[in-house]
């Protein structure tokens, strides 16, 4: 008898660790876009609110990079249960949580330079400088806007983005506020020219609701939950303020 007891007490004892261990999501994220993703360092603001909202209900997030143009097909090819930064309008076959991160993208001038810009024309005479893709992600008018403006052109890196516009070699900037401002704080720009000059974000452009993309509509629900705990305990805004530090956006 002692010994049947001491069988199954051992038996418990690999089981319930094993009970307790967290299931592993694995989730398509495109490359670096900080401080929404980080991938060499494993975190951002996006990043950080996915991998907890997953944690707490039980999941482990394990990562998959991928370039930007790959994250959808990782969920068709069945390599990926779940992808970030999507939207609707995709029209992919997929199970879309509530939406978990907004970007925001601006037209960004300097303050010293009191440029107008209050509408689509009046980028036309002006040097505006892009991020990868701007004039296929911004909307039909900007794209016309773009195809018109003979010193329109798009930079893949960002970091140039704020080094080029302090240095007074483009008119504006197309780009998402935070990740400006943190290319703005990077050594590698401070080193090159003076960021504590004064900004201003232009909104030209409406804000983009992300969500993610789930094949499994009953994971979906398990993330929608562990976001709204998230909202609810305070967890999603004190994420946010991890990252506000590295986001002096210097405008004025």
């Amino acid at each position: 008898m002692d010994r049947c007891i001491r069988g199954l007490l051992v038996l418990l004892g690999v089981l319930l660790p094993m009970a307790g261990e967290a299931r592993e999501v694995s989730v398509a994220i495109g490359f670096s876009i900080p401080p929404y993703v980080i991938a060499e360092e494993r975190r951002g603001i996006e990043y950080d609110i996915v991998k907890e909202s997953l944690a707490s209900e039980g999941f482990e997030m394990v990562p998959h990079f991928v370039p930007l143009g790959r994250v959808i097909k990782e969920i068709d090819a069945g390599q990926a249960e779940a992808a970030m930064t999507q939207r609707l309008e995709t029209g992919i076959k997929a199970h879309f949580s509530d939406v978990y991160i907004t970007y925001h993208n601006f037209a960004i001038t300097l303050a010293s330079r009191n440029i107008a810009v209050e509408s689509m024309a009046d980028l036309g005479d002006k040097s505006v400088l892009a991020f990868q893709n701007a004039s296929l992600y911004l909307g039909p008018e900007f794209k016309a806007a773009a195809a018109a403006d003979p010193h329109y052109r798009e930079e893949a890196r960002q970091m140039a983005q704020p080094l080029l516009l302090y240095l007074g070699r483009v008119d504006v900037v197309i780009a998402d506020r935070n990740i400006f401002s943190w290319f703005a704080q990077q050594p590698e720009v401070q080193a090159k020219t003076d960021t504590r000059q004064a900004i201003r974000f232009h909104p030209l452009f409406p804000p983009t609701d992300y969500r993610m993309a789930f094949r499994d509509a009953d994971l979906r629900d398990h993330f929608n939950r562990g976001l709204a705990t998230l909202h609810r305990t305070g967890a999603y805004d004190r994420i946010v303020r991890r990252y506000a530090p590295l986001l002096n956006e210097g405008e004025r």
